[in-house]
């Protein structure tokens, strides 16, 4: 975008807060956000403050452009710089903002930033992860042109993970009246024998004027039914008070909400309250900010965690919240698609990440259901492990502040891996000082606790301070459980971190035995959890020992997804043993032959008591689709499951259905939980796969690569082959392609793909023929992303590469609308400079370090979008019982939601779902015996997709 674009941008939303500063609108606040490009330039040789880059005068000749939120380290030329990197912008600020409070609040810098304006240098921070902010009140130019002027300093390093650079997070300009509403908390405690629930909202009430200011407050509670009255029935919450000048003031409301009004939060049902306080003089709104929160009762009894007063035992994942397209700045789409793929990978509870995160992440975890542990950045060998620097103190405290109405944030952490005496002498007093500090000024009612990596190796070990043990090892898991929990007894253990060794980018090479990691650490009384490190492939540069290092490509190979989300052999294996039942089986009353009706029993067994995990189960639902062999669903219908518990004995839930007159392909049986996710499936194939087309063959190296197109019906895949026959059989892949080498070199191969799925293998397409060559194979695309006027490619390497070629435009065959890109990062390159909307044609190949060039890649497309869904949802299947329906859909790249159209009495009607990945949406209150179309529309925070095309006719009648 344009300098003169960005400024035409701001004077936009600068002219529409001039028409309303006279009177702020009735929040009493007014938003001006600084997002969108800003002028760039890094500071290698660290000459910028001394030639004064940060005054209004600098030239800023030549000076780069970059996006605000933003990391410079997903451009190709920034891919590895560390350093400083400088950020520039012009504010246009009217003069009617004088009489007001002008705060400027960055959400994140990494890790290190200097902030001027108009030349004054107005602060400093030194934590990438934490918000920041400054009252310019008093250094801002009323009526005309600010300069601001950013350094961001990425060089330190904090752990294993990468340094994003930049302005990570939006920046944004707040205007308010003197008097403002800084904090407002809710701490909500439920009678869990009298289903009561005492609320006290904690206030902090800010007047920034020099006189004091009379002033009134009032508090509204709502849920999704509208007002909640308090045991003084609608009376509200309310206060009138004199603000000292200057200062601020704490204030506490209090009331108890009757049985009536008392909803549990849950995270199998995740309820949520609406708090709104209103500052009034006068008559007149000074300041509006609205929350949400939840009722629950988290706590520890002897051995067992309990939530709601029920036994949980819970499993989850470490999150390494980036990727290598958006870097850390955490776009909506991002975070939502990451935390809807660990739902349906059963994560319940975790230490979730080593890093504060920002409040829509956490927004969207108390809305979807997960108990988390919030934990500052503090790891390993460190100067900050002391308990006189006030440093990890001030983050807990903002940690604490900014993160206490969530209801997933079930305890704070202290610390990650810092236990060592050797390493950090003043372990002990700092794990006490800290978690003390936390517990008597900060929160009580959570739990406060430190991860420990050394409990099984020391008697004296800061663990001992903590609520409960959290616990990191990799390899022999139950032992090393039963060493640290024999040190420390008599409290609950979490594995906060467990693994084994790295596993592979490689989406069919990516395997880790799930199963025997969790069988090596079930049916301990006091083990109650576990969370994997990690779920997500991460970009890094750590190298440990050989079982541990990153590849060439930076991107870190412990998780069950890449970095582009793609789904490794391991997300399945984890998905079922962290499934909340031990097994889904079925059996068929007849046979399955084409057009026959069918009466299956769904067998459902529950957990044990001690396994892992093991919760009781309520709300859920079993949905059914048969299939034919493309994959289209032409029946379907759910069940609603009764309440099972831990240690029940098996439940069985029929299904009647109708086997597929044409094409039968299978039946899918899947486990709904109330939220929403299927957390648990299974397919009951009818027939085997039908044969694959086979799309491209490429010769090189000594063989092939042969490239296909995957079929509905199939698991897996092989390549059949042979000089006259097709007696020769590759291993089986989940990939799109499989490499055959090891081949005589001249001679005519002949090659055919067959599906496989628990039936057996398929027929083999139709044989192709091809010469194995010695010339290099082109680089594997692995994934492509669509951006702002540019697009990703991620792609394979190997350790001797040394260039990688893109060749890409509007049609390959014409020279004249092709350009060429070369670049030498491995794994990832970003082709900018491109036109939103535009189908682009691209393809690679790779240069040796011999440069010893490699023949083209096949052909792919791919069309920026604006970082905005362009494409419609495909609508798989419609289910209705009753005065409910699941519609069964293919979730949509950067989708931050859907929405679902119907009409009711020629009333058109909309129901919004918050989801980014789901698989089936859940439309409830519908009339009994009413015939609906329904339509689907994915949702993006920039525009919508077209609707789908009607999504079904569907009566209750004709349902179950």
């Amino acid at each position: 975008m344009k300098i003169f674009s960005f400024l035409f941008f701001c004077c936009g939303l600068i002219f529409s807060v001039q028409k309303g500063l006279a009177q702020l609108p009735s929040t009493g606040e007014e938003q001006l956000s600084l997002n969108g490009k800003w002028a760039f330039k890094t500071d290698p040789n660290n000459l910028g403050e001394d030639q004064q880059w940060f005054t209004a005068s600098y030239p800023a000749l030549g000076w780069d452009k970059m996006e605000v939120p933003g990391n410079w380290d997903t451009h190709n030329k920034y891919a590895h710089y560390a350093g400083k990197g400088w950020y520039r912008q012009e504010i246009n600020v009217p003069a009617n903002w004088q009489g007001k409070t002008i705060r400027l609040h960055f959400e994140a810098v990494y890790h290190d930033a200097k902030v001027w304006l108009n030349g004054k240098l107005l602060g400093e921070s030194h934590s990438g992860f934490f918000p920041f902010e400054f009252d310019v009140t008093k250094a801002i130019k009323y009526g005309g042109k600010n300069t601001l002027v950013v350094v961001a300093d990425n060089t330190f390093k904090r752990g294993a993970t990468w340094n994003w650079g930049g302005i990570r997070r939006p920046v944004t300009i707040y205007i308010n009246n003197p008097v403002r509403i800084e904090q407002a908390h809710v701490l909500a405690t439920p009678d869990l024998k009298n289903n009561t629930a005492s609320l006290n909202v904690k206030l902090q009430l800010r007047n920034t004027s020099n006189s004091p200011q009379n002033i009134k407050a009032e508090v509204t509670l709502s849920d999704k039914n509208g007002l909640v009255k308090s045991a003084k029935l609608d009376q509200k919450l309310a206060l009138s008070v004199t603000l000292p000048p200057n200062s601020t003031t704490p204030y506490t409301l209090q009331t108890t909400l009757p049985k009536a009004q008392v909803h549990l939060w849950h995270f199998d049902d995740p309820y949520l309250y609406n708090l709104e306080v209103k500052m009034t003089q006068e008559n007149m709104t000074q300041h509006q900010v609205k929350d949400r929160f939840g009722i629950r009762k988290l706590e520890v009894d002897g051995l067992k965690v309990k939530l709601n007063g029920e036994e949980v035992r819970l499993m989850g994942y470490n999150w390494v919240p980036d990727d290598r397209t958006t870097g850390n700045t955490l776009p909506a789409w991002r975070y939502k698609a990451d935390i809807d793929l660990m739902k349906k990978a059963g994560a319940n509870m975790t230490r979730l990440s080593h890093l504060p995160l920002p409040k829509e992440v956490l927004d969207y975890i108390d809305e979807k259901g997960i108990l988390v542990f919030s934990e500052i950045p503090l790891w390993g060998q460190d100067a900050l492990v002391d308990a006189n620097n006030p440093l990890p103190k001030q983050w807990l405290k903002q940690l604490v502040h900014s993160q206490f109405n969530h209801p997933s944030v079930i305890g704070w952490c202290v610390g990650n891996e810092i236990g060592y005496i050797g390493a950090n002498p003043g372990v002990m007093a700092y794990v006490e000082s800290a978690i003390s500090y936390v517990k008597k000024e900060l929160d009580n009612s959570r739990l406060v606790v430190y991860v420990s990596h050394s409990a099984d190796n020391q008697k004296t070990d800061p663990v001992q301070f903590s609520d409960m043990i959290l616990f990191n090892k990799y390899n022999d898991l139950g032992k090393q459980a039963d060493k640290g929990y024999g040190n420390h007894p008599g409290k609950p253990m979490f594995y906060s971190e467990y693994g084994y060794n790295l596993t592979n980018e490689n989406l069919n090479l990516g395997v880790i035995d799930a199963k025997g990691m969790l069988n090596s650490i079930r049916n301990r009384e006091y083990l109650m959890g576990a969370s994997l490190w990690t779920f997500n492939d991460y970009r890094s540069a750590w190298q440990a020992h050989a079982a541990w290092n990153t590849a060439p490509t930076g991107n870190r190979s412990w998780g069950i997804v890449n970095v582009f989300r793609q789904k490794k052999r391991a997300y399945e294996a984890f998905r079922k043993e962290y499934a909340p039942l031990k097994k889904l089986t079925v059996q068929h009353a007849g046979q399955l032959t084409p057009g026959r009706s069918v009466k299956t029993a769904v067998r459902l067994q529950p957990r044990e008591i001690l396994d892992l995990p093991a919760y009781t189960l309520r709300n859920y639902k079993l949905v059914w689709e048969a299939q034919d062999t493309h994959g289209k669903v032409v029946q379907s219908g759910f069940n609603i499951l009764p309440v099972i518990k831990p240690g029940d004995k098996t439940v069985v839930s029929n299904i009647n259905w109708k086997v597929p007159a044409q094409n039968p392909g299978a039946l899918k049986v899947t486990l709904l939980s109330p939220t929403g996710y299927d957390v648990y499936d299974t397919l009951v194939y009818l027939q085997k796969p039908a044969a694959p087309k086979i799309k491209q063959i490429i010769p090189g190296e000594n063989g092939v690569r042969v490239l296909f197109e995957k079929n509905p019906a199939a698991e897996y895949y092989v390549v059949r082959y042979g000089k006259n026959d097709l007696s020769s059989r590759s291993d089986t892949t989940i990939n799109h392609y499989l490499d055959i080498k090891k081949l005589d070199k001249d001679q005519v191969y002949q090659f055919a793909v067959a599906g496989i799925n628990n039936l057996g293998e398929g027929a083999p397409s139709e044989p192709v023929k091809s010469t194995p060559k010695t010339d290099l194979l082109p680089p594997v695309i692995w994934y492509t992303e669509a951006a702002d006027s540019s697009f990703f490619i991620g792609y394979g390497y190997e350790n001797f590469d040394y260039l990688y070629t893109i060749q890409y435009g509007t049609d390959l065959n014409n020279p004249a609308k092709t350009k060429t890109l070369q670049v030498t990062t491995r794994g990832l390159c970003r082709v900018p400079n491109v036109a939103n909307g535009q189908p682009i044609q691209f393809r690679m190949k790779r240069t040796v370090q011999q440069y010893v060039e490699s023949g083209w890649s096949e052909i792919y497309t791919v069309t920026p979008d604006g970082n905005g869904p362009k494409q419609t949802p495909p609508v798989k299947s419609v289910s209705r019982l009753g005065e409910e329906a699941i519609i069964g859909i293919v979730p949509v790249p950067k989708a931050t939601g859907y929405e679902v159209s119907y009409q009711e009495n020629d009333i058109n009607k909309r129901v919004k779902i918050n989801s980014a990945q789901a698989d089936y949406l859940v439309v409830q209150n519908l009339k009994k015996g009413r015939s609906y179309n329904f339509s689907v529309t994915a949702i993006s925070q920039n525009n919508n997709s077209k609707e789908a095309a009607p999504a079904g006719k569907l009566t209750t009648s004709t349902q179950q």
